[in-house]
């Protein structure tokens, strides 16, 4: 589920990219549905070239070394790894090794770990509430992880700051998303129970703990 902002960021942010030597290949990419020629799939803006479009003149893209199934899952070609990519390091405010051991892009770290978790668990059961965005429902990683118009992987605090935390959760994430069905989220939704109460969970990061659709 995607935000369409993150095209234009992500073609702003590739740029980064070059620093890492070359173009993250993730284990398990972290987490995001890339474009595809579905209805669900919010349009690129018209100025954004398309990663995997045939271009006269030029070679075809070079297609997927492999299947993903975390950040990267919906993409098409080996360069839309690329846009994908650089969206991630402009919406977390980090670069490459953040995630990846380089040069070994390939291998699995627990931050890789957590991404892939985020886009291919978390990300599918939220949805932006009706008319708090224009009608675009769908989530990507800017929708949380940019915090006073910069981007964070800590948006809870660093360390976390257990008031902070409610107060976002309260206040962003209950107020701002909904379930991907439409229902409301409550902290028992992730928790297992409502804040106070004892069967309030704190983590849920790589948990089967997801709200329920």
């Amino acid at each position: 589920m995607l935000s369409p902002r993150w095209l234009l960021a992500a073609t702003t942010a590739a740029a980064a990219l070059a620093a890492c030597g070359g173009a993250p290949l993730p284990a398990d990419s972290p987490a995001e549905p890339v474009p595809t020629a579905t209805a669900a799939t919010p349009k690129r803006a018209a100025d954004v070239p398309d990663d995997c479009a045939l271009q006269p003149g030029k070679p075809p893209p070079k297609p997927l070394e492999r299947e993903y199934t975390g950040v990267a899952a919906k993409a098409r070609c080996q360069r839309e790894i690329y846009t994908i990519m650089g969206g991630i390091t402009h919406f977390l405010g980090v670069k490459c090794n953040y995630c990846h051991l380089v040069p070994n892009y390939k291998a699995m770290t627990h931050r890789k770990e957590v991404a892939n978790w985020m886009a291919r668990e978390l990300i599918p059961h939220l949805a932006k509430k009706s008319g708090a965005s224009g009608g675009n429902r769908d989530v990507w990683c800017n929708d949380c992880h940019v915090v006073n118009g910069k981007g964070t992987t800590k948006i809870l605090g660093n360390p976390r700051d257990p008031k902070w935390a409610i107060e976002w959760m309260t206040t962003h994430l209950v107020e701002d998303f909904e379930t991907a069905k439409g229902n409301a989220l409550y902290c028992k939704s992730c928790h297992k129970g409502n804040l106070g109460s004892p069967e309030f969970q704190k983590k849920i990061i790589l948990s089967d703990r997801l709200p329920a659709d």
